[in-house]
């Protein structure tokens, strides 16, 4: 099973804090080896990963002022992928030149446009404004990890939140929720949301240390996907019949980078109203998601990339859930964006 992937789009290649300044992350994007690298005016910058004269990757290179100097030879690269500086010659080295990506710096993190460089358009970045740093009244971790599975697997896991009940039993499902539930899905344009909310249980594993008010809850936990692969949980516990205001609110973005076909970066960030000056809260907080989705997710992903998708066998899934239907409408958005020119 393969598909193409979506290119005129944002794609996170790190967060902020992971570039410092003189600093440069290699990874692999939409099957393409790039590398970002943060100048010393502090400006993040972004070209494909190999240089043009030996091939050799330019991350084993270093920072020079702006651009990026080659280990081997000393070539130097700016920002826009033309060779500004070759030892070598005396001539105009610009003749050399490496792929550039448009990048954005945004919510705290770095995003990369790997489509047409001319079609890439800011306004396009997803608004995750929650997970800012310094935004009143919450505070955010960050993380990030690797799945050895396609994008698209990711992207139905986190749609489908039924599992969470029995595969998270003991971190961030919440007991009995399949018998207790309201679950709807809404469309729009290039965007899925499964409404979801659970009634009169006792909280899961991670609230349970943090609620005082009631012994029971009621939670939501609205799941939105913007294509191609950017998602947004709101999560919210509350007394059983009050609303978000009278709980703790607990969002979390997932934002997923197709490393390959059967590969995906995935990159996390939780963001909290409550604790919100409490550092070593935030340990519990990566500990749990690493958890939750490291041990428990991922390798049941991981399984069904191996299991179900890699096999020329004529398997297809079958849906039965709310969100098997969510990831079932998601995916045929992107069979149409693939399919447009770019």
């Amino acid at each position: 099973m393969s598909h193409a992937f979506v290119k005129d789009a944002w794609y996170v290649v790190a967060w902020s804090d992971a570039l410092p300044v003189g600093g440069r992350i290699a990874l692999t994007v939409l099957g393409e080896p790039l590398v970002a690298f943060r100048g010393e005016d502090g400006i993040a910058r972004a070209v494909a990963d190999r240089c043009p004269h030996r091939g050799v990757p330019l991350s084993m290179g270093k920072v020079a002022g702006t651009n990026l100097k080659c280990a081997y030879h000393g070539l130097q690269f700016d920002g826009s992928g033309v060779c500004v500086h070759n030892p070598h010659i005396k001539a105009e080295p610009g003749r050399l030149a490496v792929r550039n990506y448009p990048i954005v710096e945004r919510f705290g993190a770095i995003w990369a446009w790997t489509g047409d460089p001319a079609q890439a358009d800011e306004t396009k970045v997803p608004d995750y404004g929650w997970f800012d740093n310094g935004r009143s009244g919450y505070r955010t971790v960050r993380g990030h990890l690797r799945v050895d599975a396609g994008y698209r697997l990711v992207i139905d896991n986190l749609l489908d939140l039924s599992h969470a009940e029995y595969l998270h039993a003991g971190t961030v499902g919440t007991p009995g929720s399949a018998g207790s539930l309201e679950a709807s899905v809404d469309v729009g344009d290039n965007r899925v949301t499964v409404l979801r909310k659970v009634f009169d249980l006792p909280p899961s594993a991670v609230f349970r240390p943090v609620w005082h008010k009631t012994e029971r809850i009621d939670q939501q936990a609205h799941m939105t996907w913007r294509a191609p692969s950017h998602l947004l949980l709101d999560l919210g516990i509350m007394p059983p019949g009050g609303s978000l205001e009278d709980g703790l609110h607990f969002p979390s973005a997932h934002l997923l980078t197709p490393e390959t076909e059967r590969s995906t970066h995935y990159f996390f960030a939780n963001a909290r109203n409550f604790l919100v000056d409490d550092d070593a809260f935030n340990d519990v907080v990566l500990a749990v998601f690493r958890q939750a989705f490291g041990e428990e997710d991922r390798p049941i992903i991981e399984a069904i990339q191996r299991a179900a998708v890699d096999p020329d066998d004529g398997f297809r899934f079958v849906d039965f859930t709310t969100g098997d239907g969510a990831a079932t409408r998601a995916r045929r958005m992107l069979d149409r964006l693939t399919r447009q020119p770019g």
